[in-house]
């Protein structure tokens, strides 16, 4: 008869591992498993947000890139649009010139004007300008007046007056052109002046000057300013194409 073997209760109750140890082997798993899971996570987190970084970084260098290129061309663009614009300011001709209402203003500048004035009327376009923009006067008439009756500043019968208007002098050419520009545009180019014979060259030519011819001189100068100043802007023009 063979030998029975009999377990002890010690060996009963703890066969291999105990129950705590399987627990705490299992939770340790887990947490394991949950801590590798969150590494993972924050990894690709980390990773996901690098990537948006260097994308946005990419984007924002592109969109610069863009806006040079953009800026570079808006500017060229804008300065074309500015020279074709001003290029509406036409060569005409000496019958149109004759025929043209002098108190409608030009239109030029102060740049398109210096390179017009000469000999003592530099530095006079300022003045110029500001009478086309305070009265009704193409400003043009009133530097071919001046550069007529004094040979562009160097011949006076009177101190600084330019314009052979009336007799007697001023302080400055400036002081001058400031008068000659307001009578012209109240009391020569005005309906209700006291000068009024019409807005022609011509026309003022009856009540300003007792030479009959004066309107031809006056109105080929105005010619030749129109002329001279609407080749510049052809001369831009065709550099920016």
């Amino acid at each position: 008869m063979s030998k029975r073997y009999t377990y002890t209760e010690t060996e009963v109750n703890n066969p291999g591992f105990s129950r705590t140890t399987l627990i705490l082997i299992a939770a340790g798993t887990i947490l394991s498993i949950v801590l590798l899971l969150l590494a993972l996570w924050l990894g690709v987190k980390e990773l996901s947000s690098d990537s948006r970084e260097a994308m946005a970084a990419i984007a924002e260098e592109k969109n610069a890139s863009a806006q040079e290129i953009d800026l570079a061309n808006t500017l060229r663009e804008t300065t074309v649009d500015y020279v074709i614009e001003k290029e509406e300011i036409p060569a005409y001709s000496y019958a149109q010139v004759q025929a043209m209402d002098m108190s409608v203003p030009s239109g030029v500048t102060v740049d398109d004007l210096k390179l017009v004035t000469r000999h003592k009327l530099v530095g006079t376009e300022e003045t110029l300008y500001k009478l086309e923009q305070e009265y009704d006067l193409n400003c043009l008439f009133l530097l071919a007046i001046a550069s007529h009756e004094s040979a562009y500043g160097t011949a006076q019968f009177h101190p600084n007056n330019v314009c052979g208007y009336g007799y007697k002098g001023f302080p400055s050419i400036n002081a001058c052109l400031e008068t000659v520009g307001r009578a012209l545009a109240k009391s020569y180019l005005s309906p209700s002046g006291s000068f009024y014979k019409g807005k022609t060259i011509a026309a003022v030519n009856r009540t300003y000057a007792a030479d009959g011819s004066w309107n031809v001189k006056v109105a080929k100068k105005v010619a030749y300013f129109y002329k001279v100043i609407s080749e510049n802007h052809n001369a831009q023009l065709e550099k920016l194409k």
